[in-house]
């Protein structure tokens, strides 16, 4: 799991120092109430207080115990706590001031602003609370100031006291060369030359170091998340046992060539590829353990099984192995059964005595053995035995036989050939476990994303643990789906037919288990900004009323990626459980599959409608089958699964608009709303100013629904118009009469809360695009919105952004700090939507306050989570490449730090290299350019800065700009540096006429800059 990190908080740290004053407002009620009992109070007063402070802080930290959770930690509190030394005093230990992270009264939070973390509640509510299935939301969860780091899953590290007991015979391991002599600190003698001098003087002495070093290279197939609690807790035994020198863990991957290449993340996009023999020992000090199920493209190719065979040559090396034996001759390194044998001084490697082949082949000639492992703690203990030991050591176990030619193997996974349901089905169970199999059948009724899968292993099958998840995902059944950048890590789903299969061993019952549990999951991730789909699918099961409408179609676009990934696979399994009959009539079917749609989410549902609607189309050709085909096409389009494939969306689209061609009001409305998203595909504002025209021509007597679906979606086709045209505020002006009249005929509607508030955050866009708005009156309207949102995470993080967004405009810096703030606790924790607020937060500090090294610390994070195919990642690399560059020269008076310019430039440069868009990769390079200049000795990189502002400028497609003004006036004063005034004079000429277009143009440029490129074009021309 994640721990939960957050952005540096911009409020000011509290005081941690005692005072006489009362309680300080940043602590717990139940700390202020503690501090001031009187003597009398009973222990048990305090235990209740202290329990009450426990809960609230966690609370605060966005976690939620329940009662078990929270008895067992006091339990291991007592356990684990130190007896208090007699004749000590009880002390009151203040916790340390707190780093200050937030940014200075420019942009600190108000101090009367109320604090946002909740007060502990008292212990009696605790008891009298109603218990509920689903978990609270999250979306005001209060983060810690810290940076999100990878911790491993709970009970993932359970034994590691054991696995450190088994390894420690390695503590006797040595190299077969000489001991490393090296100085040490000799303290004593150290203290008396001090101590004669005046002044300190180390004194060291030669001694012997600790010879061995350990290597953990994990294979990063797609399967490696999976093995990752095994990677773990090797390397905390390995680290905490004492007996190396150095642990190092790498990834290995394999390179576009197919060779074999290493790096320090699983993600082959965020960190940098070696080949993987740079991290290869020759002196035999390293010992090298490699994880792997080996079932990945580099062991089908071979390229693993060489790498093995050129370090088994020179230092001790060993697969760990977490599939079950019996699996692995089915993987591309098969072992056989034998001896281990282990001489020290007798070669590098390890000897291996196979036994009787019964059958099998012998070696080939020129093979080398090489070690395969269980991940048990007797299995890797024997192997720590064997060479830790003196003299010649024996053990029980198993060995492959690398060549250093080792041949491709055929492309399979432990279970291959399966091509029909019913034979991938027969050929899994006839080599799985009885636990994979459970696993599997479970795991039909949910979406397998791998955290969901984990779930249902530890909350319905907790005898089940990797290794069967292993066989699961190896087993021939599944196929791995594309990663998103909406749903980051592996996703998987069964082969066609599968599912169907493995839903017949499942019974209704344990289905609806299954899905109560994931039912607790979204809300525990999502809180209630997202339907609950699985809660749904239960209550069907049982035959209750959801108690839920249809939803109506809503001019907002489809469902989201992750929405759909929790929506679809509960719709199936009802589907499965409960088959729904059609109704009489073709177009009335899809209709009612339309419908059913808007409520479940079921894709196969638009695919069964669409069916019946081209039959219709083919049959009659009448207005309703072309309206409803129409229809049915926009809702694929706008599905997750077809927005990764924008060109197959956009020919659906087409289509769908040549077949709304009625004058009726709904097709009207029906064809709107395509023309719009044909708009948001390829930025064409004709198919704007299409929907706006068609909207317009829509015969009067609507009814109410029509009427309102009609003004909501011409005031956002008015609002996105005035976006993109360079004089907007006859359309901004539009719009908001239309969004105006909209909110009003919901309100006669009595239409949902999130339908208001969509409409009225709309409302809010609008009038920020018109001349001379009110301020107060944009947060009013937007304080409305925020109260519709109810607990839609996703409105109320519109709302706190858009909050944000109104203050940055008129410059209050302020409130706009704690809008982001807020804002930045309601986006979900890894989520794309966060990141993007934090960019826009840290370039707020960074361009508009000056202050980059408040910046430095939100950049960072959001460069932390998002993902590596996401444009914003250059951008965000840009953004904090200039924070710290900025900040260099902010310090420079006093010395500056030299790193933050080396790893601006860095950054910068991987920006201008690797951004999709222009204008980022133009910034990027004039940036560079600059940063050059500050680098130690910056004569040495002149030629560097002319090629990075020639770069910068070749970027450029669409003069006048201003970052061609820019660029060329610093070519300008770096062709004065280099003596070259002709070149100089006609760059700041070039440079002017950049700086009087876009004056031209109305758009504001900066006097002084353009001021400055002026005069010194006029200095040159001077004869």
């Amino acid at each position: 799991m994640t721990t939960p990190g957050a952005t540096p908080d911009p409020s000011p740290a509290p005081d941690p120092s005692p005072s006489p004053t009362p309680a300080s407002p940043s602590m717990p009620a139940s700390r202020s109430a503690s501090s001031s009992t009187s003597p009398s109070t009973s222990p048990s007063d305090g235990l209740s207080a202290g329990l009450a402070e426990l809960v609230g802080r966690l609370r605060a930290a966005g976690r939620e115990v329940s009662a078990r959770e929270l008895a067992e930690a006091v339990w291991l509190a007592r356990l684990t706590a130190p007896p208090p030394r007699t004749g000590d005093r009880p002390e009151h230990h203040e916790p340390p001031p707190a780093r200050p992270t937030g940014p200075d009264e420019a942009v600190r939070p108000s101090a009367d602003e109320p604090d946002p973390r909740p007060e502990a509640p008292p212990r009696s509510a605790e008891h009298t609370a109603p218990l509920s299935l689903y978990a609270p939301s999250t979306a005001d969860a209060v983060p810690t100031r810290a940076f999100p780091i990878r911790a491993p899953a709970t009970g993932a590290l359970s034994g590691l006291l054991g696995l450190q007991r088994a390894l420690r015979p390695l503590r006797g391991y040595r190299p077969p060369v000489p001991p490393v002599l090296g100085p040490e600190l000799d303290e004593e003698a150290t203290a008396e030359r001090s101590a004669a001098d005046g002044f300190l003087c180390p004194v060291r002495r030669p001694a012997a170091h600790r010879e061995a070093e350990i290597q953990l290279l994990m294979d990063a197939s797609p399967t490696a998340s999976v093995w990752q609690p095994t990677l773990e807790r090797l390397r905390q035994a390995c680290e905490r046992l004492g007996a190396f020198r150095d642990v190092q863990v790498h990834y290995l991957h394999q390179g576009p060539d197919g060779s074999a290449m290493a790096g320090t993340g699983p993600d082959p996009h965020q960190t940098r590829l070696r080949p993987a023999d740079q991290h290869r020992d020759v002196t035999g000090r390293r010992l090298t353990l490699v994880i792997s199920d080996c079932v990945g493209p580099l062991w089908q190719s071979g390229g693993a099984q060489r790498l093995l065979y050129r370090w088994a040559e020179v230092s001790q090396i060993a697969v760990v192995q977490p599939l079950p034996p019996r699996l692995w001759d089915r993987t591309a390194l098969p072992a056989d059964p034998g001896m281990l044998v282990h001489e020290p001084g007798v070669g590098r490697g390890m000897r291996f005595v196979a036994d009787e082949r019964h059958g099998r082949a012998e070696p080939p000639a020129g093979a080398l053995p090489v070690p395969v492992l269980l991940p048990t703690d007797r299995v890797l203990g024997g192997w720590a035995k064997l060479l830790g030991g003196t003299g010649t050591r024996t053990m029980r176990g198993a060995a492959s036989w690398v060549l250093p030619q080792h041949p491709a193997q055929s492309a399979s996974g432990p279970y291959a050939g399966a091509r029909t349901p019913q034979a991938r089905l027969r050929d899994f169970r006839s080599g799985a476990s009885p636990g994979a199999l459970e696993l599997a059948v479970h795991l039909a009724a949910v979406p397998l994303y791998l955290p969901v899968m984990q779930l249902v292993q530890e909350a319905l099958l907790p005898d089940t643990g990797p290794m069967q998840l292993a066989e699961v995902l190896l087993g021939g059944l599944l196929e791995r789906l594309p990663d998103t950048v909406d749903v980051p890590g592996p996703r998987y789903d069964f082969a066609p037919g599968v599912r169907e299969l493995l839903l017949e061993m499942l019974d209704r019952g344990a289905a609806e288990l299954v899905l109560k549990y994931l039912s607790e999951y979204v809300t525990r991730r999502f809180g209630k900004g997202m339907r609950n789909f699985p809660a749904l699918a239960v209550a069907r099961l049982q035959g209750q009323d959801t108690g839920e409408p249809a939803v109506p179609e809503d001019p907002d676009g489809g469902p989201q990626a992750d929405e759909e990934l929790f929506a679809q696979v509960p719709a199936r399994v009802v589907r499965w459980y409960q088959p729904v009959r059609p109704v009489p009539g073709r177009l009335d079917e899809v209709e009612r599959l339309l419908g059913l749609w808007r409520d479940r989410r079921d894709r196969q549902m638009l695919f069964d409608a669409q069916a019946l609607a081209e039959a219709a189309l083919a049959a009659d050709g009448d207005a309703r089958s072309r309206h409803l085909l129409g229809r049915v096409l926009f809702a694929r389009a706008n599905t997750a699964e077809a927005r990764r494939d924008p060109a197959g969306a956009r020919r659906m689209l087409v289509r769908a608009e040549g077949l709304l061609t009625g004058h009726e009001a709904a097709t009207a409305v029906a064809r709107a709303d395509v023309r719009h998203e044909l708009w948001r595909q390829d930025h064409d504002t004709r198919w704007l100013r299409a929907a706006v025209a068609g909207l317009a021509e829509m015969p009067d007597g609507a009814d109410l629904t029509t009427e309102t679906a009609r003004r909501l979606r011409m005031g956002r086709v008015l609002l996105d118009l005035a976006r993109t045209e360079p004089e907007r505020a006859e359309s901004a002006t539009a719009a908001v009469a239309e969004l105006r009249l909209a909110i009003g005929l919901l309100d006669d509607l009595e239409a949902p809360p999130h339908r208001r508030a969509g409409a009225l955050l709309d409302l809010v866009a609008a009038l920020r695009l018109t001349r001379g708005h009110d301020t107060e009156e944009l947060l009013a309207l937007n304080d409305a919105a925020e109260s519709a949102a109810e607990d839609s995470a996703r409105l109320l993080l519109r709302t706190r952004l858009q909050r944000a967004r109104i203050h940055r405009e008129v410059r209050d810096w302020e409130a706009a700090a704690t809008a982001y703030r807020r804002a930045e606790r309601s986006a979900p924790r890894d989520s794309h939507e966060r990141c993007e607020l934090l960019a826009e937060w840290g370039e707020m500090l960074l361009v508009e306050t000056g202050r980059p090294d408040r910046a430095e610390g939100i950049l960072r994070e959001a460069l932390t989570n998002v993902t590596s195919k996401a444009p914003l990642r250059w951008h965000l690399h840009l953004l904090l490449g200039t924070a710290l560059l900025d900040r260099y020269r902010d310090n420079r008076g006093g010395g500056g730090f030299l790193p933050d310019v080396y790893e601006g430039c860095h950054l910068l440069e991987l920006s201008a290299r690797r951004a999709a868009d222009p204008a980022t990769r133009a910034r990027s390079w004039l940036t560079l350019a600059g940063a050059r200049l500050e680098l130690p000795d910056p004569q040495a990189h002149l030629a560097s800065v002319e090629s990075d502002y020639g770069r910068a400028l070749r970027e450029i497609t669409e003069p006048p700009s201003l970052t061609a003004a820019r660029a060329l006036h610093g070519r300008g004063e770096l062709y004065e540096r280099m003596a070259r005034p002709f070149a100089a004079l006609a760059d700041y000429r070039a440079a002017d006429r950049h700086w009087r277009a876009l004056t031209a143009q109305g758009t504001p440029i900066p006097e002084s800059e353009a001021r400055a490129t002026r005069e010194r074009a006029a200095a040159l021309d001077r004869p």
